[in-house]
């Protein structure tokens, strides 16, 4: 089976986007809710979620919030107190506990529904609905007591660390108190005798005083079949599962026919039968349901874990489903779209958690404490550049900035040109980007070889061009031959370097970094600091911004060597930073751009 994960969530995409996607929540909001920053907001813009962050940081809390959301679910299946641990019913400000979320209903109108933990005396974990909170955002209502009724949806939840089949369940946790025989081991044999009957098809059904000890057999179709051997990689021929007690407690049994062998869950890997469970239960599920999982990738090693996520999107897009996921695996969150990927942290300031959206899979990484194997190279011409680069990555996040190694290259512009990037281009590159001054954009567009008429692809035009790009003369390292080198190879690294700049590289928006941050403002504040005001007009007056820096420098510290210079330059970074000005902008969406190549 060849599954295109690209080419799924396009298609996904373009759903949803048609609004083929019913009974579906678009976001859910925590106006106060268990340990959750106050005024949370999830938004659920792809079908497929994925919660990922340190343990212990809100995520199964929010699957418990969205497993109560609809109609006849409730949070107390999760969450409720207890003497040892109590729950407050309000924050300082009389809020309960509550969420509420939006869907459009069948007939296009939007549905705002809030549950709220509600305290009452038969029931100290009620959760109801109530009127619209306006202060919490909700729409207000005409009626006093209008209120929108839950969403009806289908929820299937899976918590994967307690997914266990009978015989380990027993085996692991059972207990032989009040039994004739003298260990576990004695008992699962004896039993095993009328679970054979069963799973053979000698019988069809056993009976003890309660009544039946098991529920009909089910017999793997060739499509339930096909996804398991997917998922896992290994073939299975035939596949059995039934439901049971004959070891005292639910559990079920999973009977496996491959190649080599025949064997029950007692001799199965505990993700070959977990992956049996999730996939019989989601390929059973109504269409638009609302499945949660919890930790699908216990015990699944990461090829598994990378085609279960191909197996849920195909589901969903055959089935409509909205599919969440809470999980620590890489393999999971690797090339979903940022949309996909919620990332949750703790405030270090109040010990609560945060929920950041539209982060790329590597920046998400970043909080589960993933090293980066092959970080991007950001090169630029000088270390006032770099320091400019560092500081507008780490304002828009530590994940951010884990994500590149930012150098600069003492050469100038005209070594990068000459010999880095025809170095760079050899390969299909995506993980070394120039960003060069912008006195280096010597024409307004970079050039597409693509786009030239056939008569045009011959080594003079596409040097031209090149030339036209970069004002060099860009020599290229050939094969030798008769002719002075192989002309076709030559003509494909030309046509790679074009390439390259049509990808690889960025600009600055002003032609000089020190152009970038220089503020009048800024050097007016500073001398007036040190009651040198009057001397801005004389600093002013130089028409180059690395000769007011040198001027500022010489007037402040009454030295203008590059100690002095640097310490003004990250004084005048920090306020441009905080200024988030054009230029702010225009950095920051090269750096986004440079993210989201994959």
């Amino acid at each position: 089976m060849n599954i295109n994960l690209n080419s799924t969530i396009e298609a996904i995409t373009k759903i949803k986007s048609t609004s083929n996607f019913k009974k579906y929540i678009d976001f859910i909001r925590f106006p106060f809710y268990r340990n959750l920053e106050f005024d949370s907001l999830i938004n659920f813009d792809f079908p497929l979620t994925v919660f990922i962050g340190q343990n212990g940081c809100g995520k199964s809390s929010c699957l418990h919030a969205l497993y109560g959301a609809p109609e006849n679910y409730t949070p107390f299946t999760f969450w409720f107190d207890t003497k040892v641990d109590p729950i407050e019913y309000y924050d300082d400000q009389k809020k309960r506990h509550s969420f509420w979320y939006s869907f459009i209903d069948d007939n296009g109108k939007e549905r705002q529904v809030i549950k709220a933990r509600i305290k009452r005396k038969e029931d100290p974990n009620y959760w109801e609905t109530s009127r619209p909170l306006v202060w919490a955002g909700m729409q207000k209502r005409a009626g006093k007591n209008d209120r929108d009724k839950p969403i009806e949806k289908k929820v299937i939840y899976i918590d994967f660390r307690s997914e266990l089949s009978a015989f380990d369940k027993y085996y692991y946790y059972g207990d032989t108190d009040k039994l004739s025989s003298r260990n576990k081991q004695e008992f699962i044999r004896r039993k095993s005798t009328s679970l054979n009957k069963v799973l053979s098809q000698t019988v069809k059904r056993i009976d003890n005083r309660a009544g039946a000890v098991h529920k009909p057999l089910r017999l793997l179709s060739i499509e339930e079949l096909k996804w398991i051997s997917y998922i896992l990689g290994k073939e299975y021929l035939e596949g059995k599962y039934l439901e049971h007690k004959f070891y005292r407690n639910d559990g079920y049994s999973v009977f496996f026919k491959t190649v080599h062998a025949k064997y029950s869950e007692a001799f199965a890997g505990s993700g070959e039968v977990a992956v049996v469970r999730l996939v019989l239960l989601v390929l059973d599920s109504e269409d638009y349901s609302l499945i949660l999982l919890d930790e699908p990738e216990v015990s699944l090693h990461p090829g598994a874990q990378s085609r279960l996520k191909h197996f849920l999107l195909e589901q969903i897009k055959l089935r409509k489903h909205q599919i969440v996921i809470c999980t620590h695996s890489p393999s999971l969150v690797k090339d979903l779209p940022k949309e996909s990927i919620k990332v949750f942290i703790q405030n270090p300031k109040n010990g609560r958690f945060i929920i950041k959206e539209n982060l790329t899979p590597e920046e998400a990484f970043y909080h589960i404490e993933l090293p980066l194997d092959n970080k991007k190279n950001i090169i630029v011409e000088d270390i006032l550049a770099k320091e400019i680069v560092q500081a507008v990555l780490k304002r828009m996040g530590e994940e951010s900035l884990n994500l590149f190694n930012i150098k600069f290259n003492p050469g100038g512009e005209s070594v990068l040109k000459k010999e880095f990037i025809p170095v760079y281009c050899r390969d299909n590159n995506r993980h070394d980007f120039v960003i060069f001054d912008g006195d280096q954009k010597i024409i307004d567009i970079h050039y597409d070889w693509q786009t030239f008429s056939v008569n045009n692809l011959n080594i003079n035009f596409i040097a031209s061009k090149i030339k036209e790009q970069t004002n060099e003369d860009i020599k290229f390292s050939v094969d030798g031959g008769r002719n002075g080198g192989d002309k076709e190879q030559l003509l494909q690294l030309m046509k790679n370097y074009l390439d390259y700049y049509l990808h690889n590289v960025f600009y600055f928006p002003r032609r000089t970094p020190e152009e970038i941050i220089w503020d009048d403002t800024k050097a007016q504040q500073i001398l007036s600091i040190s009651n040198d005001s009057s001397e801005f007009n004389s600093i002013n007056e130089a028409t180059c911004n690395k000769d007011k820096f040198a001027l500022l420098a010489l007037k402040l510290y009454d030295d203008s060597n590059a100690e002095s210079i640097n310490n003004l330059h990250k004084m005048f970074i920090k306020y441009w930073v905080s200024t988030s000005n054009q230029d702010y902008q225009q950095i920051e969406n090269v750096l986004k751009k440079i993210i989201s190549i994959s």
